[in-house]
């Protein structure tokens, strides 16, 4: 590989890294409403053109925002099993907890929420898979219901929420959080318990006609 080329990529790698830590800033920052891709091209010192070859358009480079975010704070999203959603809830919100201007961002703002967006349907497909283990003898509806909440409570924005309305400590808000979540996985495991298993609706073949000999003539 020549010198140029090298040199060439590396600039690239400076103008893309800067690109996508502009958008951090700027949803940190919450100076906007929105963010344009001309705010972003500024904050990056990058032209508008350029940045355009690097994200041919707006989603594009959200969505590699949110990965930046992730990143950033460190943010755990696989859950292996239900038992590990509060410690990973633990973990995540301490994180959250570390950046809470762009925590709150993220949350209030237009663009904070259009990052977000990817980074928590992710976190809520892995919650809901985690819960499903424990919901295999409880009535259907019921454990989608259970999961929704879960995965809720399994959130910035459930502590948040509880923090602000409460006038708690944020550790606090999280305390409270933690132990919610424990109490609803508990007596989701002792309703799976009590439920006898469920068993599929046999289905009944149908009755095969029977056959007809033609009379002779």
């Amino acid at each position: 590989m020549s010198e140029d080329v090298s040199l060439r990529r590396k600039q690239r790698q400076v103008g893309y890294d800067a690109a996508l830590d502009a958008v951090v800033d700027l949803i940190e920052q919450s100076e906007l409403s929105d963010l344009s891709m001309p705010d972003v091209a500024r904050a990056a010192g990058i032209s508008l053109r350029t940045l355009y070859r690097y994200f041919p358009t707006r989603d594009d480079l959200l969505t590699q925002a949110a990965v930046q975010i992730q990143t950033r704070m460190g943010l755990p999203v696989a859950i292996a099993a239900a038992g590990d959603i509060p410690a990973s809830f633990w973990a995540a919100s301490g994180r959250a907890a570390e950046h809470p201007q762009l925590a709150r961002a993220l949350l209030h703002t237009a663009a904070g929420r259009s990052v977000r967006a990817g980074i928590r349907s992710e976190r809520v497909a892995a919650v809901h898979a985690a819960v499903a283990e424990l919901t295999v003898n409880v009535d259907p509806e019921h454990a989608r219901q259970a999961a929704a909440v879960i995965a809720h409570l399994c959130s910035s924005s459930a502590w948040m929420s509880v923090s602000d309305e409460s006038d708690l400590h944020a550790d606090d808000a999280r305390h409270g959080v933690m132990w919610a979540l424990n109490t609803l996985l508990d007596a989701l495991r002792t309703e799976a318990d009590q439920q006898p298993p469920l068993t599929p609706t046999p289905i009944t073949p149908p009755i095969a006609p029977e056959p007809t000999t033609k009379e002779p003539t």
